[in-house]
């Protein structure tokens, strides 16, 4: 009887462990094709929507910024030693930038407009979260 309780354990840890695995396996792929997300960013009259954003980690990530009603030619986004001009225009336009797959943690990113006297507005500094 003994020897039959032993076989009896023996077959069910090796049915676990097989079943470990072949969850394993065929969540791997699942893990590794996650779906790209998209964060925006509105930049009107020389301000921003907002100035926090959310983001998943581990995630390929692309930030579309789109731009109304900027009348100057110099406007840009800098954010993690990259600069992306934004255009002039008077309609909607986006622009994206990709952030690649980031880490956990904070990316800072600032908007700044023309330097101009009466310019309308004057940008702004914000975050990208990224939990």
């Amino acid at each position: 009887m003994t020897v039959f309780v032993k076989s009896v354990y023996v077959r069910r840890i090796t049915l676990a462990a097989t079943a470990c695995a072949l969850s394993g396996v065929l969540a791997a792929p699942a893990a590794a094709d996650t779906a790209p997300q998209r964060i925006t960013l509105d930049y009107s009259k020389g301000r921003c929507g907002q100035t926090t954003l959310m983001a998943h980690s581990f995630t390929p990530t692309t930030l579309e910024i789109t731009t109304s009603s900027n009348f100057t030619d110099d406007a840009k986004i800098d954010m993690a030693g990259q600069r992306t001009p934004l255009p002039d225009t008077y309609g909607a336009v986006t622009t994206t930038v990709d952030l690649g797959t980031p880490m956990p943690g904070a990316i800072p990113f600032e908007v700044s407009g023309s330097e101009w006297p009466g310019s309308m507005g004057t940008g702004c500094k914000g975050w990208i979260i990224v939990a």
